[in-house]
């Protein structure tokens, strides 16, 4: 994973990472792998209020992190 990164947290930012094909990876935000890596996943392909589709899987926006990996 890389250090250099953004954090996703707009419909905005969703966005941009979805029009830039970015790599966007998936981390936990609570419980026993908090701050782990969950998936190294690829663009963001969908985004709702609720849940982000990345690399043909959906992801609660209330329960992970989504990186947009910058480098």
């Amino acid at each position: 994973m890389s250090n250099v990164y953004k954090v996703l947290k707009t419909d905005s930012e969703f966005l941009t990472a979805a029009l830039r094909q970015s790599q966007v990876d998936i981390l936990e935000r609570h419980g026993d792998l908090e701050d782990c890596v969950i998936d190294c996943g690829g663009p963001v392909q969908k985004w709702s209020p609720v849940s982000v589709k990345v690399a043909d899987a959906y992801y609660m926006r209330s329960e992970f992190e989504f990186r947009m990996v910058l480098a």
